[in-house]
């Protein structure tokens, strides 16, 4: 994997706490930066897809299908099978 240098510009108190944060953790400050904004893209990216998937579920007939399919599971289960 290969590596991009960036120049950006923080706040102070941000620089300070970040800084501070990365010694504490004992690992270098870029590694520190580059994992919060991995996490930020894979937050981008998990958000993204449940948008996608509650768009699905947003329409009618998928609401209903799910709702007979739910009755037909609730009408069919015994209660006494369940593990709870």
């Amino acid at each position: 994997m290969g590596y991009e240098k960036i120049s950006i510009t923080l706040p102070e108190d941000i620089f300070k706490e970040v800084k501070e944060l990365a010694e504490k953790r004992e690992i270098k400050l870029s590694h520190l930066v580059a994992k919060a904004l991995a996490d930020e893209i894979r937050k981008s990216k998990e958000e993204a897809f449940l948008q996608c998937i509650n768009k699905i579920f947003d329409d009618p007939e998928v609401a209903e299908e799910q709702r007979l399919m739910a009755k037909d599971i609730a009408d069919s289960t015994d209660v006494e099978e369940l593990p709870w």
